[in-house]
């Protein structure tokens, strides 16, 4: 009896070992290859405290005061980090060249890591803000992240067939790989976590739905920025706890911008690609010019996301403000809770005209309810000062409909509560399939007699009245599909940018601009997009 039961407890403790070394063994997979495993597991932490990476922690090119020739700026060491969200894993297409280490910048093994490591802890900061079961619209899952596609070009893109995308020009014998900076990367990470949480905005042919989404990718950079304390000290410190001030968190996107303004210096702000601290007013689409100069206010989607961009930020100051004297503590408090509330009002706000508005509106409350108002004052203000809401518009939400919270149910991770107003909206579990029918239009330009079919929106959506007269939905699409034709960025085959094969190569660099394609259906072709492109060609 004592020999069997020595046996015995020998066999235990060999399954145990056996367990823990296959536990370790995932883990360090997952450390390795970018992707997490699911839930954090024993040990994990542990093991990713032994191995450390160099990453860039702002820009490449961040500086106080741009310079002609700007050095690489320093890099910070941390440890790798495991993606918590088994619903949102990311693959990247190539395989990691060494193990984590402390690599050179513009090298492969400094891309992949400094890839991985932004996509996730972009990831571990809007995965707990989604609702549970929140899923890539991707067509592959995991999304798939190509750090230097086919080409040539100052680009990056999010695209639902081909997933993250970024690019490499060398200009002035300075290569340029827009994955190295953590603002393109959270940028485009943003236009993915927007298109898994609200669908319904990727077809859209309404302006400020894709300014939103523009906007919304520039907001992803600066609030997963501030989940880095060494980040949010330095930006308290150079905008003395103003933090609507330009500061190396408010200019996005520096050596981009940089190359950009070598060859085309009007096109993009004299810092940076665009600026989160500005004072643009919101102007109706339709009465602004097609494109123009970064210092004109037009209606290409990524000039006019610098209103609600600008909004975004000066709410965040106002809202640090309520806290008493500002402090990093404070500051990575407010970044969640404006993160929770820009979820919250792109779920809640109704795809219409006048989209900016709504959002807001919808953001304002959603504060009600998840904080008690206590940041309707600095929303509100922030809202007005760039003409997105009126101040008779703010004053109307107090008696408007609030959100209600509803519990939703996840066999993984139990009970969510869930802004809504008339039942979930459960689109974030579909990812991307099976929408609820849209609201279509049929409309013919100058450009084209063709008839185009184009979505304008969810049908009997009821808008917050805050907003003046909205144009027609025919007027605006036609509009529009109009600035589509003038930069020829759609495509008549679905051929011409690979959208007929679900693993095709994404667009070559002559065919990136190519946002949009006619899609056949038995009504007439109908506009579909592509991708969203976020590089020179919309600059200008």
């Amino acid at each position: 009896m004592e020999d069997n039961g020595n046996s015995q407890a020998l066999s235990r403790a060999v399954r145990a070992l056996t367990e823990a070394t296959q536990t370790l063994t995932s883990t360090a997979q997952a450390l390795q290859t970018g992707v997490s495993v699911g839930q954090p597991i024993a040990g994990a932490e542990q093991l990713a405290a032994a191995t450390q990476i160099n990453r860039c922690e702002d820009d490449p090119f961040s500086e106080a005061v741009p310079t002609t020739n700007p050095s690489l700026a320093p890099r910070i060491t941390v440890s790798p980090v495991a993606n918590n969200f088994p619903l949102l894993q990311i693959t990247i297409t190539t395989a990691p060249p060494k193990p984590p280490g402390k690599y050179n910048p513009n090298t492969p093994e400094f891309l992949y890591w400094q890839a991985s490591d932004e996509l996730i802890r972009g990831i571990n900061f809007w995965g707990p803000l989604l609702p549970q079961g929140t899923k890539w619209s991707t067509l592959q899952s995991p999304m798939r992240v190509t750090l230097v596609a086919p080409g040539q070009t100052l680009n990056a893109f999010y695209s639902r067939n081909n997933g993250l995308n970024f690019f490499l020009q060398t200009v002035k014998n300075v290569p340029i790989y827009s994955v190295q900076s953590p603002d393109v990367g959270c940028h485009e990470l943003g236009h993915a976590i927007l298109d898994a949480v609200r669908p319904q905005l990727f077809n859209a042919a309404l302006v400020e739905a894709g300014a939103l989404h523009e906007s919304f990718g520039d907001m992803s950079a600066v609030l997963c920025a501030l989940q880095l304390r060494t980040e949010r000290q330095k930006v308290l410190t150079e905008t003395q706890g103003t933090v609507n001030r330009s500061s190396r968190v408010s200019r996005l996107a520096e050596q981009l911008g940089w190359g950009i303004r070598q060859n085309s210096p009007a096109s993009v702000e004299p810092d940076c690609l665009r600026n989160a601290a500005n004072k643009w007013c919101y102007q109706p689409p339709e009465q602004l010019p097609p494109s123009g100069p970064a210092t004109q206010l037009t209606r290409e989607v990524h000039n006019f996301s610098r209103i609600f961009t600008g909004a975004f930020l000066d709410a965040l100051a106002g809202m640090l403000l309520t806290h008493g004297h500002p402090n990093e503590h404070h500051l990575l408090a407010v970044s969640r809770a404006l993160g929770q509330l820009l979820i919250d009002g792109v779920r809640t706000a109704p795809v219409v005209s006048k989209y900016f508005s709504q959002v807001a509106a919808a953001m304002i409350q959603a504060d009600k309810v998840r904080n008690h108002g206590r940041y309707r004052n600095a929303l509100s203000s922030a809202f007005v000062r760039h003409c997105i809401l009126s101040p008779t518009g703010v004053a109307d939400l107090t008696e408007a409909q609030v959100p209600q919270l509803q519990a939703v149910e996840n066999e993984a991770n139990g009970t969510q509560m869930l802004l809504t107003y008339d039942g979930e909206d459960d689109a974030y579990r579909r990812g991307g399939a099976d929408l609820p029918e849209p609201s279509t239009v049929s409309v013919s330009t100058d450009f084209s007699s063709l008839p185009i079919i184009v979505e304008v929106g969810e049908p009997q959506a009821e808008p917050f009245a805050v907003a003046g007269e909205a144009p027609g939905s025919e007027d605006e699409a036609r509009l529009f599909v109009e600035d589509l034709l003038r930069r020829g960025a759609i495509a008549f085959e679905p051929a011409e940018v690979g959208i007929a094969s679900e693993l095709g190569p994404p667009p070559t660099e002559e065919e990136d601009h190519i946002t949009h394609v006619l899609e056949p259906t038995p009504e007439g072709p109908k506009l579909v997009r592509n991708h969203f492109d976020c590089g020179f060609h919309c600059c200008h």
